[in-house]
C-alpha cells in the first residue's frame, strides 16, 4: 500500500503554520527554546552547502525565543524544499529510493499522466502518441517523446536522465526493460476497486510531490459526484457494452469494463464473472473465419440475448472505433443489430478516449462521472 518514510507534525508560532519533520522537534520552554536536531537529519543534509552552516548556527543552542524562531522557520522552509527531500515510495510490493522529489518524470501510463496534470504536476517525457483532448497538451511538444504507450525508447530514456518512471497498463510488461535507467513504478489501475485504488494511487502521487491539498480537493468532489450520480441510478439495470466493427460484447462486473456497475450504482443484468486465473496461460484469439471464432461469435450473441431479455433500463455503449477518430458508428450498427432492437432502455454512448484511454484518472474520472450524471438525470 501507499507509504512514505517522511512524516510531518505541524507547528504553530511566529513563523505562522509550517512544517516540521518527524525527527526535528521544537521544545519551547519559558522564554527559551532549544531546537534539537536529529543526527540522522543531520548526516543527510551536511553536504549541502546551504544548509551545513545553518546548522553549526543555531544546533543545541539557547538563545532568545524570537531569533530562534526565525532560524527554524528557516530550517524548515529548507528542508521541505522539494529538491531537498529524499524518499521512499512503497506501492503494492514495490519499494523505490528517490535523492529528491522528482522533476524530471517519464510517465507512460495515461492514468498516472491525468492525475499528475490534475495535480498540477507535468511529465517531461511521455509516450510518441495522440493523446486525448484533456492531455492535448502534450501533443504540442511540451514533452520529449520517447517510444509508445507499449514500448518505452530506452536510448531516448537513457539520454533524457528522467528520476523517476511510471508504467502501466499497456507498457508494464517493459518494467524490467526501463528500470535499471531510473526508480521505475508500477502504477496499473485496479479497477476491480475503482473508488479505493484511485484514491490510493492520487495519495501517494500527491504525497510524492507535495500536492496533498490538491488531491484531497479533488478526490472529495469526486465522492460528491459519485454520491449523486448513485442517487441517480438507485434501483436502475443496466447493460455495459464494448462494441468494435459491428459486434456487440457484454461486459459483467469482473471484466474489463464490468467496474461500471459499483462504480455508477446500477445493477447488472449480467452475473459476476469470476476472477481470471493470473497463473492460467493466455488464450490466443480465434483466427477471423475459423470454427473457433464462429462458435464463440455464437456464445457471445447467445450472452447478448439473454441480457436483452431482461430489458435494462441502461445500455451504456463504449464504440472502440472511435478512440483517437471521435468517429461513432456504434448508433447506427445497434439499428442494424436484430438481438439489439428487442431493447428499450436507454441507450448512453460514452466519450471513447474517456474509458478507453485515459482510464482511471483523477480529473478523467470526474469527467466520466460528468456524463453518466447528465445522462441519467
Amino acid at each position: 500500500m501507499v507509504g512514505h518514510r517522511l512524516i510531518a507534525a505541524k507547528y504553530h508560532n511566529h513563523c505562522g503554520v509550517f512544517w516540521v519533520l518527524n525527527r526535528v522537534w521544537f521544545v519551547k520552554k519559558f522564554q527559551t527554546a532549544h531546537l534539537v536536531l536529529n543526527t540522522n537529519h543531520y548526516h543527510l543534509y551536511a553536504n549541502s552547502t546551504i544548509l551545513k552552516p545553518l546548522f553549526h548556527s543555531i544546533h543545541l543552542t539557547t538563545m532568545n525565543q524570537k531569533s530562534l524562531l526565525s532560524s527554524a522557520c528557516l530550517s524548515a522552509a529548507l528542508l521541505f524544499s522539494p529538491a531537498l527531500i529524499a524518499q521512499t515510495l512503497t506501492w503494492q510490493g514495490q519499494s523505490l529510493e528517490l535523492q529528491q522529489t522528482p522533476r524530471n518524470i517519464a510517465v507512460y501510463e495515461l492514468s498516472a499522466l491525468d492525475t499528475l496534470q490534475a495535480l498540477g504536476v507535468s511529465a517531461s517525457i511521455v509516450p510518441d502518441a495522440v493523446f486525448p483532448a484533456t492531455l492535448a497538451s502534450y501533443n504540442q511538444g511540451k514533452a520529449t517523446k520517447a517510444g509508445s504507450l507499449f514500448e518505452p525508447d530506452v536510448a531516448v530514456l537513457s539520454a533524457q536522465k528522467p528520476d523517476l518512471i511510471i508504467v502501466g497498463g499497456r507498457s508494464k510488461a517493459k518494467l524490467d526493460t526501463v528500470k535499471d535507467l531510473a526508480p521505475t513504478l508500477d502504477l496499473s489501475p485496479n479497477t476491480d476497486h475503482y473508488m479505493a485504488d484511485l484514491q490510493a494511487r492520487t495519495e501517494l502521487l500527491a504525497n510524492t510531490f507535495g500536492k496533498q491539498a490538491a488531491a484531497a480537493k479533488r478526490l472529495r468532489t469526486i465522492q460528491t459526484k459519485q454520491a449523486k450520480l448513485k442517487a441517480q441510478t438507485q434501483g436502475k439495470t443496466a447493460l455495459m457494452l464494448f462494441t468494435n466493427k459491428g459486434n456487440f460484447m457484454p461486459h459483467a462486473a469482473g471484466e474489463r469494463f464490468g467496474f461500471v456497475y459499483d462504480f455508477a450504482g446500477f445493477k447488472s443484468v449480467l452475473p459476476v464473472v469470476p476472477p481470471k486465473d493470473e497463473n492460467a496461460p493466455e488464450q490466443p484469439r480465434p483466427e477471423a473465419g475459423s470454427l473457433a471464432a464462429e462458435a464463440a461469435k455464437v456464445k457471445a450473441a447467445e450472452r447478448l440475448q439473454a441480457a436483452v431479455n431482461q430489458q435494462p433500463d441502461y445500455l451504456i455503449v463504449l464504440d472502440r472505433g472511435a478512440v483517437n477518430t471521435n468517429e461513432y458508428t456504434a448508433a447506427a450498427e445497434m439499428q442494424k443489430n436484430a438481438i439489439l432492437q428487442q431493447t428499450k432502455g436507454k441507450v448512453i454512448m460514452v466519450d471513447a478516449n474517456a474509458w478507453y484511454l485515459t482510464g482511471a484518472g483523477l480529473a478523467n474520472t470526474e469527467l466520466m462521472l460528468d456524463e453518466l450524471i447528465k445522462a441519467t438525470q
